[in-house]
């Protein structure tokens, strides 16, 4: 649209000044008056179109071209040329979304090569949103070209997995990674995608604040850093701690951290930098799977599946903040294949310099919450102190039964026999819940109960004999009266029919 609220094309111009003519001018085609009225409309309607296009040039949303480069440059931004990587990252999230959570162009993202050496940065090529409901986004990426160490040295291309950190985190977005490699390209930045990322930049674009200062840190392929002003020291100083793993052992990367907080503070502050101490933390617990007869190869799986899950939830909690009891076995509890968890148990190591191994850390005991230092930060390293979780095997009791059968009764053994199975499991369930309720160390079994249960559930006209068989083999009769009516089990146990003998059928 013209910034000109006058029409300024040509046969307008020409209209016009044909208009302003007397009426005994001759105004056809040809004539005198109507030739230099169509030569002056020519010359002023290129000039329009040239003062239009110098107009639009000088804004962002209207340059293109050159002209867009000489925006951006304003902004320190300059167009992607050939030649730099580019391809795919995925923001993520453990849970879906609650609302949708948008993710603009420009916004940074970048990871380590080696130990020591970071990754270029690169920048998201348009605006992207996260879904409400929806656990991941993929939004092309691109190569940042500067004159820093990290992109002089950018490698050819990157594996999958290495751009792992965010600078300025997105709100919602809780991991960011590349599932495909990422390569050079042969082709220039376009214009929109430009224009994306200079709008970001506009938005993003202070310096010397706490967010700017814990957005170069992260630059520097650092993944855990917190910076804040102390409420004990006077204004002009500020603290910012790095918690990473063992990286005060990483001089080259000490010394990057150190000169972009040089490069982002702002002159006059007083930076306190220091090292959270690295506590390894390793879990240990028995899980019970729903499946009994999981076999190993899927119980591995399943084992996988939760150190993983640990992993991931520990190095989401800052240093010096509160690690829940509760959210650890949330963690374990929300995989579908696990019916329970014994009690857990967490031991702590810490990193010998010097020997160059993990010794036994601080002895702490683990209640509803556990509050780390101010200078600690967990970590749950699966290479070096993997958890450990084994197998929990069910305390099971076989329940030996004599039962009689109506003479009505035309199923046969096998259906009988699948009937009180899961009549036994009724059982077993129901004196578990009672004795939960109750408080009881131990559950009981009893003989007016079974019988009641078993001729309700599976049909049998009388239980005529009943014996309990433990794991050690040890064999406890249930009788109709006497002491021996009701026998007690460790609370938990489950029972299952053993042996079976049928009275009456045929």
């Amino acid at each position: 649209m013209s910034f000109l609220s006058l029409d300024t094309s040509f046969s307008a111009i020409v209209d016009r000044l044909l208009g302003n003519l007397g009426p005994d001018i001759d105004k056809n085609a040809g004539s005198m008056a109507r030739t230099l009225a169509e030569s002056y409309g020519r010359e002023m309607a290129t000039f329009y179109a040239m003062l239009e296009l110098a107009h639009r040039s000088g804004y962002l949303d209207t340059a293109e071209g050159a002209a867009l480069d000489n925006v951006v440059a304003v902004l320190g931004i300059s167009r992607a040329r050939a030649g730099r990587l580019t391809g795919d990252v995925e923001f993520s999230r453990n849970s879906p979304a609650p609302e949708d959570i948008g993710i603009p162009a420009g916004r940074q993202v970048t990871g380590v090569l080696g130990e020591n050496e970071p990754l270029p940065l690169f920048e998201t090529m348009e605006e992207a949103v996260l879904r409400r409901g929806e656990l991941r986004v993929v939004v092309p990426v691109q190569e940042v070209q500067d004159d820093s160490d990290a992109s002089k040295n950018a490698p050819p291309a990157v594996d999958p997995g290495r751009l792992n950190v965010m600078p300025r985190p997105v709100l919602g977005i809780e991991a960011v990674t590349n599932r495909a490699p990422i390569r050079r390209t042969g082709q220039d930045e376009t214009d929109a995608s430009l224009r994306a990322r200079a709008r970001t930049a506009l938005r993003d674009g202070e310096q010397g604040t706490i967010e700017s200062i814990a957005a170069a840190v992260r630059q520097q392929g650092v993944q855990q850093v917190t910076v804040r002003e102390p409420p004990d020291a006077p204004p002009g100083i500020i603290e910012v701690l790095v918690g990473d793993p063992d990286f005060e052992n990483q001089p080259d990367g000490v010394q990057n951290v150190e000169r972009a907080i040089r490069d982002s503070k702002a002159a006059g502050i007083r930076v306190r930098l220091s090292y959270a101490r690295t506590l390894y933390l390793r879990p240990g617990f028995q899980v019970e799977p729903v499946d009994p007869d999981l076999d190993e190869a899927a119980f591995d799986r399943l084992r996988r599946e939760l150190m993983q899950a640990l992993a991931g939830f520990v190095e989401s909690v800052p240093a010096g903040e509160l690690l829940s009891r509760r959210k650890l076995e949330a963690i374990l509890f929300s995989n579908p294949a696990v019916r329970h968890v014994s009690d857990l148990t967490l031991r702590t190591y810490v990193w010998d310099a010097q020997k160059k191994t993990l010794v036994d850390g601080p002895r702490r005991e683990l209640g509803v919450d556990w509050k780390f230092r101010p200078d600690e930060k967990p970590t749950l390293d699966l290479v070096k102190m993997p958890p450990d979780i084994s197998r929990a095997r069910a305390l099971v009791y076989r329940l030996e039964l004599v039962v009689s059968l109506p003479s009505s009764d035309r199923r046969t053994p096998e259906q009988v026999r699948q009937s009180l199975r899961g009549a036994v499991e009724v059982y077993s369930a129901r004196i578990t819940t009672d004795a939960q309720a109750t408080k009881k160390p131990q559950a009981e079994v009893t003989w007016d109960a079974l019988r009641t249960t078993l001729r309700k559930e599976s049909g049998v006209e009388e239980v005529l004999f009943a014996t309990l068989t433990t794991d050690s083999g040890l064999s406890l009769s249930l009788e109709k009266t006497g002491t021996l009516a009701t026998r007690t089990v460790p609370l938990g146990v489950q029972l299952a029919l053993g042996n079976l003998e049928l009275v009456g059928l045929g």
